[in-house]
């Protein structure tokens, strides 16, 4: 299908459904609809008026304009009068568009009236007025150079205008599209029409696209793949588009709703989007509807591979209901594409279409089959024009992926060396490494220059990992993974490092204030499931989103320059005596709290955007502490709910002040120091908490009694467990034990260790979120464990620490807060250090070795491996505040010298 036989079929089309409604746009202000004779109309209108202007065939018209009907009108009015088209990003700035159009030679300008401030700066840029066609209102005053639409569209003219205006070589030049660039460098791609239209015609030959078809469009039509797949197929079939002005989830899933779609072209990062969400709804689902979900498509996944069939349109109605009766298939492009979330679509029972390309080879190489289930995961098949070839292959046959035949570009625009380095006789190097099955399928593993080369020669391709840990973790909205000099070995070496954007609406749902260390727990728990050389090593928050093209690709050169700038600026600021200029306060609640910042972190730099984790520095119990102080120089009460929906500077001010206005609850006035926190009384709830886990119950402490004794004979004959240091346990009470945390079976393994005399008078507090179901709560008061989440209610927890220390009780509890990842200590909180100076209290370490063997985190399997504990020699509590971090370093210590001990054994 050459050019003019695309605008033959386009004139039949035109006679046969002159009205038929071809294009539709939904916006904010409502919807505009555009019937082939429009379309035809305006097509004609703008390729006299370009001809009128004095522009010869050949030469360049650029277009900038919104996603709209009208940017498809302008592209083929373009190509009716010959010209070169130049499609432009609408989110370059005005110095590169400028920069683009001196280099494409653009004689004249399509744009929107939305961009007719961009267009003036560009005017200004340029120097010599540049002619521009206006599409839309609102510019009542306009250079003399620049025309309305409006104005053509409305002129009446005296005969038939032609369509193609002007015809032309299949083989000229019909198209530069500037790649978006990953790199940072937009090169312009030459295209024939001859490439672009045998591109479309070979499409078509693998995928039946009617009349009767619908697609939805929110790709921007400057794209290669858009243009193709939402303008020019859709037009020649005659089928409808609807386009929708962004890429927005609820607005898609809307249009499916009240549309009916059949057809939806789009990138990787929207699917990613439906299946986390798809599958996090499940999650939420109870135990039953859970496994019966999983067995179901445990099911279809084994009749998709083996047997041909698909059952999970039987199986997953309810999934494929918000997409509608009439959607027919999923088509995704313009970057890799994880196979494991293809193959999960597919067993869902939807029909999901791959296609492998770029814009150098004109948008398309390979489809994927459409009726071809074991197909789903591979990128497809060469189109019948096009030959594929993989080059220097390694012992799994991975190598980059070489495009040849008729659809390749004719070369880079201005560009000689870059197409000698991309075009090698006939052969399109595309920078993809990827490999062919014995089907002649081709898979695609990565961009060969994002490959992480580790010291080891271990290859990592940064997309599948990204994959991977934004899969597994909700708390993850984007993560860019990076390769960095890693400074604990050796010269030269690197290490995975993860450049995580969080999810502050998830983390808000969730009342997790600690953001970044959850996400550290999350990232080290998600990484147990691959093997060491892929595991994400350290990480940095970042709260802008990540920069991206206009397919979703991350801009990884710009995210690794702007980790190293903010490195390189966090340097420099250490060396600074002189503050950086901040927010001024907007008010005397506003002035009164950042004095309080500036006296409790030494910040001068204060926003009212700041995190008061991520960027003010505040760990868990700092942010407590602070919050309290808060509260005591307002004479304001924050539970610690509210607080948990406090993340930033300005919404911890307008808590207050809606507190001091009378919005808020009244209550007791906040708390100053640690002391006043732990002696204050307790509220109702914890008082009924603390009554149902503390009070005597001679039979519950038997059955404990009895079940610990059995664990130790257990435990000496499965793993020869071992227990030193009992006489080291003080004969007065309270005082509190602090042992490391290797596992699940290490609170088991201390309750054993101890002789009765100090069982009797244990108490734990443990994770909330463990003891949800009634068996578990039973577990809880069975065991004297206070449910707390030290996250959300840290205050609380040492609150209930207290108490049960006042009342004569022994505390067990784990200083490090959670599992260790590789068997070693992580750093100590100081929460028992705060307990033991406040109630003056010893605290008593304790090492346990083994436990970690046995059964580590992020494994589901227990080995067989000895457990030791040793009970190391009480520690004295601190005397002041001001000791508390040095206590919480000698605590750490003597736990790690008794692990040491047992090492030397």
């Amino acid at each position: 299908m050459e050019s003019l036989e695309f605008f033959q079929r386009f004139r039949e089309n035109v006679r046969q459904r002159p009205d038929h409604a071809v294009f539709q746009i939904i916006e904010e202000e409502g919807r505009e609809t555009f019937s082939t004779s429009q379309v035809a109309d305006g097509l004609q209108r703008v390729s006299l008026f370009l001809q009128r202007q004095g522009l010869q065939p050949g030469q360049a018209v650029g277009v900038l304009m919104e996603n709209h009907p009208r940017w498809g009108v302008a592209y083929l009015g373009a190509q009716s009068a010959g010209m070169v088209v130049v499609p432009f990003d609408i989110l370059h700035s005005s110095k590169t568009l400028a920069e683009l159009i001196v280099h494409s030679e653009c004689r004249l300008l399509i744009t929107s009236s939305g961009l007719a401030d961009k267009i003036r700066e560009i005017q200004e840029r340029l120097g010599d007025p540049l002619p521009v066609l206006v599409a839309g209102e609102g510019q009542d005053e306009m250079p003399q150079c620049w025309h309305r639409w409006e104005d053509l569209m409305a002129e009446d003219l005296e005969e038939p205008i032609p369509m193609p205006l002007v015809e032309r070589d299949p083989q000229d030049p019909l198209s530069v599209m500037y790649t978006s660039g990953t790199t940072g460098d937009p090169k312009g791609v030459v295209l024939s029409q001859a490439a672009i239209y045998r591109n479309v015609n070979a499409v078509f030959e693998q995928i039946k696209v009617t009349e009767n078809d619908h697609i939805l469009s929110v790709l921007p039509l400057y794209h290669a793949l858009a243009l193709m797949a939402n303008f020019i197929m859709p037009l020649y079939v005659n089928a409808r588009t609807t386009y929708l002005p962004a890429l927005d989830a609820q607005r898609i899933l809307k249009a499916f709703r009240e549309e009916g779609i059949t057809i939806f072209v789009c990138v990787p990062q929207f699917y990613y989007l439906v299946h986390k969400r798809i599958f996090q709804e499940v999650e939420r689902q109870g135990m039953l509807k859970r496994r019966l979900f999983n067995l179901m498509l445990k099911s279809s996944h084994f009749c998709n591979q083996h047997l041909g069939f698909n059952p999970g349109k039987v199986f997953f109605g309810r999934v494929r209901k918000p997409f509608g009766r009439r959607f027919r298939f999923f088509a995704v492009g313009g970057a890799r594409f994880d196979a494991e979330v293809a193959r999960s679509f597919r067993d869902l029972g939807f029909t999901i279409l791959q296609a492998y390309g770029m814009t150098e080879t004109a948008a398309v190489a390979t489809v994927t089959p459409l009726r071809s289930p074991r197909a789903v995961g591979s990128v497809g098949q060469p189109l019948p024009h096009v030959r594929l070839r993989i080059e220097e292959a390694d012992e799994e046959g991975v190598g980059e992926v070489l495009v040849g035949g008729g659809s390749l570009m004719q070369g880079y625009l201005k560009n000689p060396r870059a197409t000698e380095e991309t075009l090698d006789n006939g052969w399109l190097h595309t920078g993809d490494l990827g490999y062919l099955d014995s089907r002649g399928l081709l898979y695609i593993t990565g961009r060969k220059k994002d490959v992480i080369v580790l010291s080891s020669g271990k290859n990592i391709f940064p997309e599948e990992l990204e994959h991977f840990y934004q899969d597994e973790i909700s708390l993850i909205k984007e993560i860019c993974i990076l390769g960095v000099p890693d400074e604990t070995s050796g010269e030269g070496q690197e290490k995975l490092h993860a450049v995580v954007v969080p999810d502050f609406e998830e983390s808000k749902r969730q009342q997790i204030v600690n953001v970044a260390d959850m996400t550290r727990y999350l990232l080290e728990n998600a990484s147990q499931k691959l093997p060491t050389y892929k595991r994400v090593r350290s990480f940095t928050i970042r709260r802008d989103a990540l920069p991206r093209t206009t397919t979703r690709k991350i801009k990884r050169f710009q995210v690794q320059e702007e980790l190293q700038e903010s490195a390189a600026q966090a340097g420099r600021a250490e060396g600074e005596d002189q503050p950086q200029a901040g927010d001024e306060p907007s008010s005397a609640v506003e002035e009164r709290i950042f004095e309080m910042i500036r006296k409790a972190k030494r910040a001068p730099v204060l926003r009212r955007s700041m995190n008061l984790e991520l960027d003010v520095g505040f760990d868990s119990l700092q942010r407590v502490e602070f919050l309290s102080n808060v509260q005591e120089n307002f004479s304001v009460h924050i539970s610690d709910e509210q607080a948990s929906e406090i993340f930033t500077v300005e919404q911890l001010v307008e808590a207050v002040e809606r507190r001091l206005s009378g919005q808020g609850e009244e209550g007791e006035a906040g708390i100053r120091s640690w002391k006043e926190i732990l002696e204050s009384e307790l509220e109702e709830g914890e008082k009924r908490l603390m009554k149902e886990v503390m009070d005597p119950r001679p039979f519950y402490e038997l059955i404990v009694y009895l079940v610990t004794r059995f664990i130790k004979v257990a435990a000496k004959l499965l793993f020869r467990f071992k227990t030193w240091g009992q006489e080291n346990l003080p004969r007065q009470y309270p005082f509190i034990i602090c042992p490391n945390h290797q596992s699940y079976v290490d609170a088991p393994m201390v309750a054993s260790a101890l002789p009765p005399r100090v069982l009797k008078h244990t108490f734990y507090l443990g994770y909330s979120d463990y003891f949800e179901n009634a068996f578990m709560r039973w577990v809880a008061r069975l065991c004297k464990v206070v449910p707390v989440d030290p996250d959300r209610h840290l205050r609380q927890a040492l609150r209930l620490g207290a108490e049960g220390l006042r009342r004569g009780q022994v505390l067990v509890v784990f200083p490090e807060g959670e599992r260790t990842i590789d068997g070693s200590l992580k750093p100590f909180r100081g929460g028992p250090a705060i307990l033991a100076q406040v109630l003056q209290v010893p605290v008593v370490p304790v090492a346990i070795t083994g436990a970690y063997q046995v059964w580590r985190r992020g494994s589901g399997k227990i080995r067989l491996h000895p457990i030791h504990i040793r009970i190391g020699r009480p520690l004295d509590p601190p005397a002041e505040p001001e000791q508390r971090e040095e206590f919480t370093e000698r605590l750490k210590a003597s736990v790690r010298a008794l692990m040491e001990e047992d090492d030397l054994q």
